[in-house]
């Protein structure tokens, strides 16, 4: 239980403008959870909400990316997750619509979604709770979210052949993960493709093979050397530019795979000619959220190398300058402690 009835919140105002105010604490109801929250995570839609490039009522606690302790549950709980350090989906998913029994809890069609991270406390569903193993950070447990993200989406693809080359363009979190999970599957080789020395330096540790600058290297030249001149069987946006799409597009072998990992603008269009798509035989996969890949993502996540994931680490009235800093690409991931 907690010891006051109000908390402190980050609420939306438009634009990267944010009032601190204090709210009151959100009550448990039936089958639901009231988590402290230790680590809240800036994700690229929360950047596109407040540059008006996503869709979102104004006057709202944003933040999805969270974890935390449970700190009160309602009826119909196991009280064993009292106290218990945990990451949930901000999207809980009834489990008995026709979205939820055969497409991704994140299509809910009943749309229960409690987030609202940039705060002290958030209520969750109890059934997209998850207990965060021993031997992972509560702060490394709030990159579940976008990392199941990554393998919602690759999770999607046909299997590859053995000898199968990929393509990651931007190496956030999200390109990472992708290039993680890319290399789990199977894949022989990857090249990936980012301006940030910082972040091409951890596309290594994640998996990658070889590594561009593509303001200093031509990837459609390497991808062409290194593909003797077939193309890419599986090429991943993860940048969130329809700008770059195209580029994408060109580098796919016929039959190959693209992957929109990156949250785009609503109102951007695929920039290429329908009769290309149809020659070449192409698929186009793109996935919203973490459908039903949290719990499998948390599993990987302790075996992943995190230690220089987190770039900065903000008190909750600094959720602006985060922001901006995030959206400016000036390190990979920028938390916020909302209870520090």
């Amino acid at each position: 239980m907690t010891e006051t009835s109000s908390m402190k919140a980050m609420t939306w105002r438009g634009g990267n403008n944010f009032t601190s105010d204090l709210l009151e604490i959100p009550q448990v109801i039936d089958k639901t959870c009231l988590i402290e929250i230790d680590t809240a995570g800036i994700c690229g839609t929360d950047i596109h909400i407040t540059q008006g490039l996503f869709p979102s009522p104004e006057n709202v606690v944003l933040g999805h990316e969270f974890s935390g302790k449970v700190v009160e549950v309602g009826k119909g709980v196991d009280k064993n997750l009292l106290n218990q350090s945990v990451t949930a989906q901000p999207v809980g998913g009834c489990g008995l619509c026709e979205s939820c029994k055969k497409w991704s809890l994140s299509h809910c069609e009943k749309n229960i979604r409690r987030a609202g991270a940039f705060s002290e406390y958030v209520l969750v569903d109890e059934k997209g709770i998850s207990v965060i193993p021993d031997n992972l950070s509560i702060q490394n447990a709030a990159l579940t979210e976008p990392t199941a993200c990554s393998l919602s989406c690759v999770e999607m693809l046909k299997k590859p052949l053995p000898t199968s080359t990929a393509v990651v363009i931007g190496n956030g979190l999200l390109g990472l993960s992708t290039i993680y999970f890319l290399k789990e599957m199977g894949i022989d080789k990857i090249i990936s493709s980012e301006i940030a020395e910082s972040r091409r330096s951890l596309a290594k540790l994640f998996g990658s093979d070889i590594t561009i600058d593509p303001t200093k290297t031509d990837l459609a030249e390497v991808v062409e050397t290194e593909t003797n001149g077939y193309g890419a069987d599986i090429v991943a946006e993860a940048v969130g530019n329809p700008n770059v799409i195209k580029n994408c597009f060109d580098l796919i072998r016929p039959r190959g795979q693209m992957l929109l990992v990156g949250v785009h603008p609503k109102g951007s269009y695929l920039p290429f000619d329908l009769h290309d798509l149809h020659f070449k035989e192409i698929s186009i996969f793109g996935a919203f959220g973490a459908g039903n890949s949290f719990k499998r993502a948390l599993n990987h996540l302790p075996n992943m190398p995190l230690e220089n994931i987190v770039s900065s680490r903000y008190p909750l009235e600094g959720l602006p300058e985060a922001i901006e800093k995030s959206a400016n690409a000036e390190g990979i991931k920028f938390v916020i402690g909302p209870n520090d």
